[in-house]
């Protein structure tokens, strides 16, 4: 949350990004939506392979991790797995992500997905984060570019059944029947 909010969300707001999440963001008939990420039992963080109504060629893949989990390669792991699961959608020809410019640790994993910086814009905040000056950074990932990496994920999220081979985290679905939100 330090680059998105720069503090922990309310109730409230956890309550109104999730509606949107799960609505328009989300196309659960097409495989495009939000997974949730575990250690063992331990929740970890969400990954997302999302919809874009306007375009749907087009699937964002994001995350967001519990802060324990930081640079452990978690970020990697999911954002892998959505990435495949993103392609895997008959008609998706592009990822995209978006994220602060200085922060440094996303765009790392946008590097390590094989996406590319394609796009620097200056937004307008009305309680600006330190660094918002440098921008929001966007990056993208071609289909007919993607190169299969030796430990690139099947084109299915793994489930909660049980972990693949060598597998520190487990990946579940969450449908927009969901009804529990998780803490951050």
């Amino acid at each position: 949350m330090r680059f998105i909010l720069g503090r922990a969300a309310t109730r409230e707001e956890v309550e109104a990004e999730w509606a949107e999440r799960l609505g328009p963001r989300s196309d659960v008939a097409r495989g495009l939506g939000y997974w949730v990420g575990f250690e063992e039992e331990r929740f970890v963080g969400w990954w997302s392979a999302s919809s874009f109504v306007v375009d749907p060629t087009r699937s964002g893949v994001g995350y967001r991790l519990v802060q324990d989990a930081w640079g452990r390669g978690l970020a990697t792991e999911g954002g892998r797995a959505l990435v495949a699961q993103a392609f895997s959608v008959p008609g998706v020809d592009r990822v995209v992500a978006s994220t602060m410019a200085v922060n440094t640790a996303s765009r790392a994993v946008l590097a390590k997905l094989g996406m590319t910086h394609v796009d620097t814009y200056a937004g307008s905040w009305a309680d600006p984060l330190p660094g918002w000056e440098q921008g929001e950074v966007v990056y993208e990932l071609l289909k007919e570019a993607r190169i299969d990496e030796p430990h690139a994920t099947s084109t299915t999220p793994p489930t909660n059944s049980a972990p693949r081979p060598g597998s520190s985290v487990v990946v579940e679905e969450r449908s927009s029947h969901t009804s529990e939100t998780s803490k951050r």
